[in-house]
């Protein structure tokens, strides 16, 4: 189990297990916010905070709505706008907020090719092998 906390503390996530992979991307947002993505399946995943502790965000296409702490602005997580034919969800949750970052040393990372929407792996490190995007 890990856990993740906004800067604040207001908003904390908790997952059931380390990832084997995490997700980075070159897109606008994320070129800027600079996270690391866990996926996790929605009904696995314990967002605590309530409506008034964070807010959404969707763009573009509105694939993706985006979650960040109303207080401080961290972004902790994203979630799918539709569900998948069978029903079920997802969240990406931004591991770089974990509270315990040893607990993710030298997890692999797929750095994703989201500015020109191929969304193809176009690096692969470790997490504290290589300098982020």
């Amino acid at each position: 189990m890990l856990e993740t906390r906004c800067h604040c503390g207001r908003v904390s996530i908790v997952v059931p297990k380390r990832p084997r992979v995490l997700t980075a991307c070159n897109c606008s947002l994320c070129r800027r916010i600079q996270p690391l993505f866990a996926y996790y399946k929605a009904m696995s995943v314990e967002v605590h905070g309530g409506a008034d502790d964070y807010e959404g965000y969707a763009w573009g296409r509105r694939v993706l709505r985006w979650h960040r702490c109303k207080s401080c602005g961290c972004f902790t997580h994203h979630e799918p706008q539709h569900r998948r034919p069978d029903g079920t969800s997802r969240l990406g949750v931004n591991l770089a907020l974990v509270a315990d970052s040893d607990r993710l040393a030298r997890v692999a990372v797929n750095l994703r090719d989201g500015a020109s929407d191929t969304w193809e792996v176009i690096d692969r490190y470790r997490v504290g092998m290589l300098p982020r995007h």
